[in-house]
């Protein structure tokens, strides 16, 4: 955050003060509360992460169940030559995450409980991601 955003938040946040003079108590309270609400937002930044073209991993890559029963994901790829496997069992209505993830093309298999093959395919994971998996 530079320093040009700050006072530029001040400079507003005093001729809106100057206005609001004429307001009465609660319209007055509206108003700061609204310019402390703002200033907060632009010191802490957006909120939106915006992914690294140039980082070998993402940060995180999760699959979310909406399935009737537990399922299991195999997540099998080869960034740079070297394969990576990952294996992630999730709950009915859970959440699962693998962490710093190398980007590659992946090989994934989503099984369900009774260990048949629920459905196969590829990804290509370049960034933060939620899979939802729901039953067809």
């Amino acid at each position: 955050m530079n320093a040009k955003k700050i006072a530029v938040g001040f400079f507003f946040a005093g001729t809106v003060m100057t206005s609001a003079q004429a307001l009465s108590a609660l319209d007055k309270g509206l108003v700061i509360g609204n310019i402390l609400i703002q200033g907060y937002q632009a010191i802490r930044g957006s909120g939106e992460k915006k992914p690294d073209p140039t980082a070998k991993t993402v940060d995180s890559f999760c699959f979310k169940n909406k399935m009737e029963e537990k399922i299991t994901i195999k997540l099998t790829g080869k960034p740079e030559g070297e394969t990576v496997t990952k294996e992630l069992v999730i709950q009915k209505d859970g959440k699962e995450c693998t962490y710093n993830l190398p980007k590659a093309i992946y090989q994934y298999e989503i099984l369900l409980s009774s260990k048949d093959v629920y459905k196969k395919g590829e990804y290509n994971v370049y960034e933060e991601t939620l899979m939802t998996v729901n039953h067809d």
